[in-house]
């Protein structure tokens, strides 16, 4: 949703996540910070709860990982966010899969690319080798 001043700039943007939308007090949060956030922050914001970041002293990365389980579908705004910190660098990937990951798949949001790996091709991803 946008708003227009009498000029007909844009004023405001909303986050399209945000049209219409109602927040679930039954909901899980990742913290009671990221609670109060959803609950009283300004709504043109997005506010995130990422599963994982791992920064590599060695190599000097840093990658963020979400993990959803395979039936589960990455919220909009996740995506958005994820998408943004590619644009500007940051390594971004999630990881579909269930526990003890057998199986999974890991999209990269720097190629658009989503690659089928092992446990043992998944901890590699995740040791950065």
């Amino acid at each position: 949703m946008k708003q227009y001043d009498i000029y007909g700039n844009v004023t405001v943007e909303q986050h399209p996540q945000f049209e219409d939308k109602i927040v679930d007090p039954n909901k899980y949060y990742g913290s009671d910070l990221n609670r109060l956030c959803a609950e009283k922050v300004r709504k043109d914001v997005v506010v995130n709860n990422i599963d994982l970041i791992i920064n590599d002293y060695k190599t000097k990365t840093i990658r963020i990982i979400e993990s959803k389980h395979s039936s589960e579908k990455l919220a909009v705004g996740q995506k958005l966010l994820l998408e943004e910190l590619s644009r500007k660098g940051i390594k971004t990937y999630c990881v579909y899969g269930n526990y003890p990951y057998l199986s999974a798949k890991i999209y990269s949001f720097q190629n658009k690319k989503t690659i089928n790996v092992n446990q043992e091709q998944l901890i590699k991803f995740l040791d950065n080798k």
